[in-house]
């Protein structure tokens, strides 16, 4: 009898299935098979879990890489007064910090520029003091909060230690608004001024604004 090329290929196709089918059940029969057939599929997918995470890895490293040397590239731009120490050492702490509270560390950056342009010896006109520009009294409770080992005003000429505060209270501020742009403002302004302000309808959106420029302008920058 004459069987057709397409007759052909749908027998050959029912038994494949026939014999796929045959061989499951016997798998199933056999405990030592079964156990073999699992361990296997544990093997493949440990071996594909472990490659996604060392591929995620890998590029979360690249991402980092390149957030520090743009934040490198960003702090040349400024006279820091900085020695150069903490000259290399602050992109890294700023990563540290932003990893901390979820943050990126573009944005930290930003708002470092928005308070005192990378000059570490900045003080404004209210006393506030550093790279993020904190009150010694304001300092002084987020360094108790922190557990951070507090000498007095010269802590927040420390770079290291004014990062750290100052990351923990934008994010203290976040969480107290439930909003970047207002925990923005209320680091600005002070969060009793801000309640002030929105309480009676007014809701300041200037120095968000300035962050966000700043943020803009940082990630569009080639490096």
């Amino acid at each position: 009898m004459f069987i057709t090329r397409k007759q052909s290929t749908f027998i050959s196709g029912v038994l494949s299935f026939a014999l796929t089918f045959v061989l499951l059940e016997q798998m199933q029969q056999s405990p030592l098979v079964s156990v073999f057939h699992n361990s296997s599929y544990e093997i493949i997918e440990t071996k594909v879990f472990n490659r996604f995470v060392e591929e995620r890895e890998k590029l979360t490293h690249l991402k980092r890489e390149k957030a520090k040397a743009r934040i490198t590239k960003v702090m040349e731009g400024y006279k820091t007064g900085m020695n150069d120490d903490f000259v290399r050492s602050t992109p890294d702490l700023i990563l540290r910090e932003s990893d901390k509270y979820g943050y990126d560390p573009l944005f930290l950056t930003a708002l470092i520029i928005t308070e005192s342009s990378f000059n570490n010896w900045a003080k404004s006109s209210r006393g506030a003091l550093g790279l993020m520009q904190i009150r010694p009294r304001t300092g002084m409770i987020l360094a108790q909060e922190t557990q951070m080992v507090w000498n007095g005003a010269p802590t927040l000429y420390e770079p290291d230690s004014n990062i750290a505060l100052g990351a923990y209270y934008l994010n203290k501020m976040i969480e107290r608004f439930g909003d970047l742009n207002l925990a923005l403002e209320a680091y600005n302004h002070g969060p009793s001024q801000l309640s002030r302000y929105l309480r009676k309808g007014y809701r300041p959106k200037k120095y968000s604004k300035r962050v966000h420029n700043h943020y803009q302008r940082i990630k569009s920058l080639s490096i």
